[in-house]
């Protein structure tokens, strides 16, 4: 029978829970590990299953930073599994995130540094360092949050009295450069070129500028977009749209069951669009509902970023927007996204209904309007059918160069 012991610590609940300490090979008792229980028994029956899935025990306090982050993040670890087991959301893609920042920031700084040695000081340090090397806000506290999720696990078993506080780093993103509406407007007016790595015989140049078109008019993001299927178009619909539930992730080449924010939304679109995704449809080669808009060479996975994003900055070359020109405009596919945005904004359509068309979750009143009639959004739906429509002033295709 395993050996361990147990004691009890009133935290935040009601009831005191139930901490554990194995008895190791030497002889000495490894440092109590919270267990979560209230009961004694099912305390006995938590330990009993940590030693069938860790077959080793805690390893002494004087362990450092980096053997106790070592597979920290991994999927069947310990913190993924009671994300998701106390509901919390999270992806494969988060936590190999997590997992990469780790290895490449964190554990050079701290790899080597016992976990009580480590103090507010040298938190504050990296951070500042990080800050001085040009990282934005936002990846510096990606980084400090993976030091406290394993601060956090020491804290919880008794390696460490107290967590350093963290101060967060401000955050300096760079601002995203949109398009000018006639920018728009010549962009899609000028003849767009196919990726020559994408060899599939149904007119790929159609799906790069369809798949920009449909960014430009609903705000959709990029793994949005690959992820959408046949079965999530309402093209018959009054007033056409799509719905957007899940999400493509590019790094792993999983369909995430859910978006970004976790919530499905509904996304209308423009007459003109409709043509352009019933074309697309029609040379489909894979038959079914379920099959991707924006096919690839397999039905199992989407078009590649590769097929919006390299089209879309042979356009922009073509319109007089170069790539140096480009990226000193910090312009992107995700510009869209930014620029679906600014027009609603502009036009004065009510923040709520904007961020429900983009899927944004930033203010209360966004959750509400998840499920608002879609005629509430007639208003969005009459500014799209200008978006590509050109002014008066502006020059048709033949002018363009």
């Amino acid at each position: 029978m395993p050996r361990f012991t147990f004691y009890q610590r009133k935290r935040q609940t009601d009831k005191p829970v139930f901490y554990v300490r194995f008895k190791q090979p030497d002889g000495t008792w490894s440092s109590g590990i919270l267990t979560h229980q209230t009961s004694r028994r099912k305390a006995e029956d938590w330990a009993l299953d940590y030693l069938e899935k860790h077959k080793k025990l805690l390893p002494k306090k004087d362990i450092t930073f980096g053997e106790y982050a070592e597979n920290f993040f991994d999927w069947n670890s310990p913190w993924a599994v009671n994300k998701r087991v106390e509901g919390k959301r999270l992806s494969v893609s988060h936590a190999n995130s997590r997992a990469e920042i780790l290895r490449n920031h964190v554990l050079p700084v701290f790899e080597n540094i016992k976990l009580q040695q480590i103090t507010k000081t040298s938190i504050r340090d990296f951070r500042n360092d990080l800050w001085a090397r040009g990282y934005s806000g936002s990846q510096i506290n990606k980084a400090l949050c993976a030091i406290r999720a394993i601060l956090q696990a020491a804290e919880d078993q008794e390696l460490i009295e107290a967590i350093p506080k963290i101060e967060r780093a401000a955050d300096r993103p760079k601002p995203k450069g949109i398009l000018s509406i006639e920018e728009v407007r010549r962009l899609f007016a000028v003849e767009w070129v196919s990726d020559p790595a994408y060899s599939h015989p149904s007119k790929p140049r159609d799906m790069g500028r369809v798949g920009n078109m449909l960014a430009a008019s609903t705000g959709l993001r990029l793994g949005e977009l690959q992820a959408l299927q046949i079965r999530d178009l309402r093209l018959d619909d009054q007033p056409p749209h799509v719905i957007v539930r899940r999400s493509w992730d590019r790094k792993t080449s999983i369909l995430n069951e859910t978006t970004k924010t976790g919530r499905e939304r509904f996304v209308i679109i423009p007459r003109d669009m409709s043509g352009e995704l019933r074309e697309l449809i029609a040379r489909n080669p894979f038959p079914g509902d379920d099959s991707f808009v924006f096919y690839a060479k397999t039905k199992s996975k989407p078009a590649e970023a590769p097929i919006f994003v390299k089209p879309l900055y042979e356009a922009l070359k073509k319109i007089g927007i170069g790539e140096e020109h480009r990226r000193a405009r910090n312009i992107t596919f995700h510009s869209w996204r930014h620029w679906f945005n600014s027009i609603l904004i502009n036009a004065r359509v009510p923040l709520h209904k904007v961020q429900a068309m983009t899927g944004h979750s930033t203010l209360e009143m966004s959750t509400h309007y998840y499920h608002a009639r879609l005629e509430d959004f007639q208003e969005i739906g009459t500014i799209q059918e200008t978006i590509f429509s050109p002014g008066p002033d502006d020059p048709g295709p033949d002018e363009i160069h």
